[in-house]
Parts: structure tokens; C-alpha cells; sequence
């Protein structure tokens, strides 16, 4: 579900990360060239994924970087001892059997599904191609679980946990990474199983008996019309039974936060203080009322879910209009860097012995990650005149396509523009460093000069 530039500084060269004049003129020379291509060859219009092709268009924008980590289904979650797993796992089992645990199909999927069926508007910005990976206009990896939730109701699950991979275009730092996991789950039900002493209210009262034997300080106080308010579907065919889809939602959830950081929580904090959890409005296409529910955890408010009662139309769409129900999703390496202390999230794709052993221990209640020698960073910095359509999405990803995960961050440090041409530059300053080894400067700077090469012919800007 779910789920600028700073002040102009001085432009001090610098001889590691600026280049000759010389240099810039073999760039130059090397886009010109690149200008005359050859006409496009039949098999260079389709891309293959998974035995299928896909005719390509003017949205085709998925790197060899992305490609190469499309899999049929998930992979990292269902990992031996692998922390993805673990936190999978253990969502599934403090929810309960009654939740079905569906691993998600290939994150190929048609627009429709990713965005019509679940409201999304025409103009939403997480249609737009700096945002969404595209294979052509019609077809996108998935950018949410919430992509496979009609058809996962049409194929007849009515309570269940589906964990999907995810693909976004993205900034590049320690907590963002083009391709993440999340788990999405879900209950509906009938009017019959909503009725007044059903098992959907007896569910209800055994949850929130034992939620208040856990002395966890619950903060709901959300206005729903500040939430979306009520569907009028639902305010016109039984109000308190949406009431009670909304009593049932809370206290999963509720139950679901208490199970996954009480420990920790009765471990590191003062002795007799409660875990806290607050409820707040958010808005959701595909839910109303819709909320975020946060926790304070090692000093300040972490965001853990999204969550909110079905659309109707969503129910609608998938064949079952006379169930009523509630859906959450949640982003796993979000909680899983707080609850194991990940401090970098390429850790998760990382093969090294000294991460993956560290979650082979048979206990897994209070596993924390010691993290092993940090290599030292190498940064270099790029200064170039951009054109209006340049949009750092597109910076990212061609850092991404030929540093991989040798590149920790990148972060604009300069933003000018000239006070007579108006023409606008930026400074990015650009951090290279191995989770796993030592880099040698000069393969920083070959990766590098790739970099340059392809910002001058992907997004048109100028290297000064």
C-alpha cells in the first residue's frame, strides 16, 4: 500500500573529482558520436522477462541494473536465515493461521492493475515514468503490493498476507533502494460474520483483551473525516458493521506492533515505561477512512504501516461486492533496519559470510546485526548545467546502472543559478563505498567517468 537543492556554496576545485578541459572535450566528442546511431533492430524493440516479450515505447525506461534483479517471484523474504525472512515469518505468525501466506507472482504487471483498478488518478504522480519503472505504457513492474489486491480477492482469499519485491525509481541513500519488499494483508467478510455477536466481534473482544494486559499505550484520537471519512456505500448498507471492520483492523494491527517490538522494547527501555503507538489520518487511493500507525521506539516516531478499510469498488472489481473489509501494507526492510539495527539497506542483498551468519543463531527473538569493518568512502563530486526536463530521479538511476551497489549516497551540495543567463547548475557530490571491501581510486574514477559519460547522453546536461 503505500506505500532540492541547498544553498549555492563555494565550487572549489578539486583534482580528484574535476575534470581537464581535455576531458570534457572527449565527453563532448563521445555524445556527438553517440547522436548517430543506427537504425533500431528488430529484436532491439522488444524486451524479454520471463519468456515474454514486450513491444518497447517512449515509457521503456528499466536499466540492465533493474532488469537483472526481476525474478518470477520474491526472493530475499523467502531466504534461509536471511533477516527478510525472519520478519516475514514472524508477521505471519503473530497474525495468525487464519491468513492465508501468499508469495507474489512476477512484478510484471499491466498499468490497469498497478494503478486503474485501485483509483489511482490519471495525473498521479506515481504514474510518471521518474517514478515508475515501465516496460511500455501498458506494462510496469509493480510499485506496491497493493497491485495484486483484486486479484488476489477474484482468486477467492479473503484473509490473507501476500509478500511481493517492489520497484521504484528512487534517491540513492542508506534507507533507499530501487527494489524493497512489502507485505500486504487483508480481511474481508459477509454481514452474516459482521453481525452483532458474530465471530468477527468475538475476534474483536479477544484481541483487545489482550492488548490490555500488555499495558501498551494506544494514542487514537483520529478524526475520520480528516482519515476520508465513511464510503456512503458503507454508511448506506449497515454503518455498524463498517464500525466494526474499522474496531477489527485497529486491533489486529495494534496487535501486530506490540508483537514485533514489545521485547525490544522491555529490553532497552526504562523499567515501567509502556511501548507507545499512535494512530494518525493518512490518505490512500484504494481506502477510506485510511490511516498511518507509528511507533516510538529508541527515541522518535517510526512510520510501520499504511492501512484503512477497502474501497468498495475495489470489492467491487474483484467479484465479491457484498464483503466488507480492511487492508494493510508495510514496508519489511523499513522495520527490519529497526528491529535488527541494519544501518545500510544494500546490506540485504549483500552475499557476504559476515551479514548472513549473523541471523543463522536458533534464537531469533532479540537478533541485533554487529556490524563488521566499514571500508572508507570515495567520493567524487559532478557539476553540470541541467535543462528544464532534468529531474534527479534519472541521475540516480544512471549512477545506479554503473556503480551498482558500490554507490552509498548522492546528495545534491550546490544549487546556482546564474544571475544574468538564468541557466541552472547543480553539484552532486557523489559517495562510493564497499560494504564488503576495499575500493582503489582508480576503479572509483573509471566508474565514474562511465557516469559522466552517460548524464551527458541520458539527461542532456552540460559538465562544467
Amino acid at each position: 500500500m503505500l506505500l532540492g537543492g541547498r544553498a549555492w556554496g563555494l565550487r572549489a576545485a578539486s583534482p580528484v573529482t574535476c575534470f581537464t578541459a581535455e576531458a570534457k572535450r572527449h565527453l563532448v566528442l563521445r555524445y556527438v558520436r553517440a547522436i548517430h546511431v543506427s537504425p533500431v533492430r528488430a529484436e532491439e524493440r522488444v524486451t524479454t522477462v520471463h519468456g515474454r516479450d514486450y513491444v518497447r515505447d517512449d515509457f521503456t525506461n528499466i536499466p540492465g541494473s533493474i532488469m537483472s534483479r526481476v525474478y518470477p517471484s520474491p526472493q530475499l523474504p523467502y531466504q534461509d536465515h536471511h533477516p527478510l525472512q525472519i520478519l516475514r515469518e514472524e508477521i505471519e505468525a503473530i497474525l495468525g493461521p487464519q491468513y492465508s501466506p501468499i508469495r507474489a507472482p512476477s512484478p510484471v504487471v499491466s498499468t490497469k492493475l498497478n494503478f486503474d483498478e485501485l483509483g489511482f488518478p490519471e495525473d498521479h504522480p506515481g504514474r510518471r515514468p521518474t517514478d515508475t519503472y515501465y516496460l511500455n505504457r501498458t506494462t510496469c513492474l509493480r510499485t506496491h503490493t497493493s497491485a495484486h489486491e483484486v486479484e488476489t480477492f477474484r482468486q477467492g482469499h479473503l484473509r490473507w498476507l501476500l509478500t511481493a519485491d517492489v520497484f521504484r525509481r528512487d534517491e540513492i541513500d542508506a534507507s533507499h533502494y530501487p527494489v524493497f519488499h512489502q507485505m500486504e494483508g487483508a480481511s474481508v467478510w459477509d454481514a452474516e460474520a459482521l453481525r452483532p455477536g458474530g465471530p468477527v466481534e468475538a475476534e474483536c473482544e479477544a484481541m483487545e483483551r489482550r492488548l490490555q494486559e500488555s499495558s501498551m499505550e494506544i494514542a487514537d484520537d483520529v478524526n475520520l473525516d480528516e482519515a476520508g471519512g465513511w464510503q456512503t456505500t458503507h454508511l448506506d448498507r449497515d454503518p455498524v458493521a463498517a464500525q466494526l471492520v474499522l474496531r477489527h483492523l485497529k486491533a489486529s494491527l495494534n496487535t501486530l506492533v506490540h508483537g514485533l517490538f514489545h521485547a525490544r522494547w522491555q529490553q532497552e527501555a526504562e523499567t515501567g515505561e509502556p511501548l507507545r503507538v499512535r494512530w494518525i489520518p493518512a490518505f490512500f487511493p484504494f481506502t477510506s477512512p485510511s490511516f498511518e500507525v507509528e511507533v516510538w521506539f529508541r527515541g522518535k516516531w517510526l512510520e510501520i504501516l499504511g492501512t484503512g478499510i477497502v474501497q468498495q469498488r475495489t470489492v467491487t472489481e474483484a467479484g465479491i461486492p457484498d464483503k466488507l473489509g480492511w487492508a494493510f501494507g508495510l514496508g519489511l526492510e523499513r522495520i527490519a533496519m529497526v528491529l535488527f539495527s541494519i544501518p545500510d539497506i544494500r546490506l540485504f542483498w549483500s552475499q557476504d559470510e559476515r551479514f548472513l551468519n549473523q541471523f543463522k543463531q536458533a534464537d531469533r527473538s532479540l537478533l541485533t546485526f554487529k556490524p563488521y569493518s566499514k571500508y572508507p568512502p570515495c567520493y567524487k563530486d559532478v557539476s553540470f548545467w541541467m535543462q528544464d526536463s532534468f529531474h534527479e530521479n534519472d541521475l540516480f538511476e544512471t549512477v545506479r546502472d554503473h556503480a551498482g551497489d558500490l554507490v552509498e549516497d548522492v546528495v545534491c551540495i550546490d544549487d546556482f543559478v546564474h544571475p544574468k543567463t538564468k541557466r541552472h547548475s547543480r553539484c552532486y557530490r557523489v559517495n562510493y563505498r564497499s560494504m564488503d571491501r576495499n575500493l582503489e581510486n582508480d576503479e572509483v574514477n573509471a566508474i565514474h567517468a562511465r557516469v559522466l559519460d552517460q548524464l551527458v547522453q541520458r539527461c542532456q546536461v552540460e559538465i562544467r
